[in-house]
């Protein structure tokens, strides 16, 4: 038997599955051009267009399909528009008269000088929309094949091996119940195959080279999403750890139940524990996960597959839903995220070598106040009566936040309404080492971890060339986030973390000990942190961290924090489902 091989990438949609590898899909990819007579070119033209009926008809059933589950179908829309673009159709339909090219040639030229349109544009976002461009090539292609459209079935349980950009047909051309994984060359968080693939909680592994060296068909894949691990041929150990990981999942259903009611240390010390969303369907999730509340609405959701803005009306109506959903519970809608990663179709970003540190949520505010006002104008008018906070992305200067903080104010004051609490998240290192300042202006406060990490070690997260560098348990950024929750404290200010790091249960002992009593973290989690929260003594947890400035290295910090979950919870982390630190 072949030895086992475990390959590293980067987790993109959360979750194991272990299955047969199964190659699907045809690489985009230039090959041998076919040349046509010039009186074959009507003929060519006219079984584009039948194709292109047969690929928009197939969007649509897919849609109807999926229209009563609980699988977001907005993300196949934008695939009948690419379709019916006339700049799409119009360049085919050019390279098949004035070069003779065949049709597959023809629609593979067009998607490839698409494809690298977008991957040119510098941005992760235009990079993620050329996967879309992926999906229609392969779509249309597979017609010329005869391919019929229906979806194949499997005997057994599969693995996904996919040698190009990760497509949504790449799960929709199968039985999705057979589906355990997928593992993929490229395609990241926000692809619109990603999005899917989380509906459907299928795992997926990016940012893998060399896949079909490694892996054979038929050989048995074991994927890791949490850690983006990919085991050819896992050894029985590793498969045995799988099966405990699936049983666990019996005992977060108990702890559901468990833990739908607020959470205590056991010297009596509440701490609330919330979460974070994107749709009014993602309130139901808290709910049923026993969230004290709403700490994160990413409102960058409302961008998804729009062709403009969306409207003051459009904006209120998705406000609402969530404000009603959540029966008065505290709320912090977070102002749009614009910019970096988060970049929508229709808005006119100029170029930037580094989007992440360019023009960027409360800098384009600031600029475009009428996109500003339209959005604090509609959460306004939904949350009369409703317990809710604003909260502003990527503030690095005070004065860049009291401009905002007056902009707010005046709008209230234009509707007759009160102006809402609203808060700073801390994301920026510039803006946290100013915390005492900024104090004396805010309502709230919350640390993103995601973003400050990556900003304070020059290192992106999704980049498996340095992702090494990202290390929430980096001694000096332990530090920082020390002395931002002391600050916040002796002020008595309300502070949360909406980072990943809060949903660790691994680093809970720890961010309880360093004060935090206002977690805010994905809904499946809420019951995993409540669980250890209540088996821990606030005070002892802040006693067992005084010395955490003795610690120097990440390595020295790692052992360290395991001896401190093993002596404050004894063996409550191995009873637990976790899916991280496994």
């Amino acid at each position: 038997m072949k030895k086992e091989i475990k390959l590293s990438g980067i987790p993109v949609v959360s979750g194991w599955g272990v299955g047969k590898a199964y190659f699907v899909g045809r690489a985009v990819q230039q090959t041998s051009t076919v040349s046509i007579s010039r009186q074959d070119v009507g003929d060519e033209i006219m079984r584009f267009n039948e194709i292109r009926e047969k690929a928009k008809k197939n969007y649509r059933q897919y849609i109807t399909d999926l229209g009563g589950t609980t699988v977001d179908v907005s993300v196949l829309n934008i695939y009948e528009h690419i379709l019916d673009d006339p700049a799409f159709i119009g360049q085919i339909v050019e390279t098949i008269s004035s070069k003779l090219y065949d049709l597959e040639t023809s629609i593979r030229l067009v998607s490839n000088d698409f494809i690298n349109r977008f991957n040119s544009a510098g941005t992760a976002y235009f990079k993620e929309r050329s996967s879309d461009m992926v999906e229609v090539c392969e779509k249309l292609i597979s017609y010329l094949y005869q391919d019929n459209g229906r979806a194949k079935t499997f005997m057994e349980p599969v693995i996904l091996v996919v040698l190009r950009t990760f497509t949504p047909t790449d799960i929709l051309s199968y039985d999705k119940s057979k589906i355990q994984g997928v593992v993929t060359v490229s395609g990241g968080k926000t692809s619109h195959a990603a999005i899917l693939a989380r509906s459907y909680s299928i795992p997926v592994v990016s940012g893998l080279q060399n896949i079909s060296e490694s892996i054979n068909p038929g050989d048995q894949v074991l994927v890791d999403a949490e850690k983006g691990i990919v085991y050819v041929r896992p050894s029985t150990t590793v498969v045995s750890r799988f099966k405990r990981q699936t049983d666990s999942e019996k005992t977060l259903e108990e702890l559901k139940s468990k833990w739908r009611r607020p959470v205590y240390t056991t010297d009596g010390i509440q701490i609330d524990v919330l979460a974070n969303i994107s749709l009014a369907d993602d309130v139901d999730d808290a709910k049923e996960f026993g969230a004290d509340g709403i700490g994160l609405i990413r409102t960058e959701y409302l961008l998804s597959n729009r062709k403009e803005m969306p409207s003051e009306k459009a904006q209120y109506e998705y406000y609402k839903q969530i404000l009603d959903k959540a029966d008065n519970k505290p709320c912090v809608i977070r102002l749009m995220d614009i910019g970096g990663d988060k970049i929508p179709q229709f808005f006119d970003m100029p170029l930037e070598f580094n989007p992440f540190m360019g023009w960027r949520a409360i800098r384009i505010f600031l600029e475009r106040k009428e996109i500003f006002e339209t959005q604090v104008t509609a959460i306004l008018k939904a949350g009369i009566n409703r317990e809710y906070s604003i909260m502003m992305p990527m503030v690095t200067t005070l004065q860049e936040w009291l401009e905002a903080k007056a902009f707010i104010t005046k709008v209230a004051s234009r509707l007759g309404l009160k102006r809402p609490k609203c808060g700073v998240l801390f994301e920026v290192p510039l803006a946290i080492l100013e915390m005492s300042t900024f104090l004396k202006e805010i309502d709230f406060a919350s640390i993103g971890t995601n973003d400050l990490i990556q900003y304070l070690s020059a290192a992106d997260r999704n980049n498996a060339k340095v992702n090494y560098l990202y290390n929430p348990i980096e001694p000096a950024f332990l530090r920082i986030i020390r002395t931002a929750i002391k600050c916040a404290n002796d002020n008595g200010m309300s502070l949360s973390v909406c980072g990943e790091m809060a949903g660790n249960p691994i680093h809970t002992v720890l961010l309880v000990g360093l004060g935090l009593r206002r977690f805010s973290v994905i809904p499946r989690n809420i019951p995993l942190i409540k669980e250890i929260i209540a088996n821990i003594s606030f005070a002892e947890a802040a006693e067992s961290i005084s010395h955490i400035d003795a610690i120097e290295s990440t390595e020295d910090m790692d052992e360290w924090l395991k001896n401190l979950n093993k002596r404050l919870l004894g063996n409550v982390l191995e009873k637990l489902p976790l899916t991280v630190g496994v």
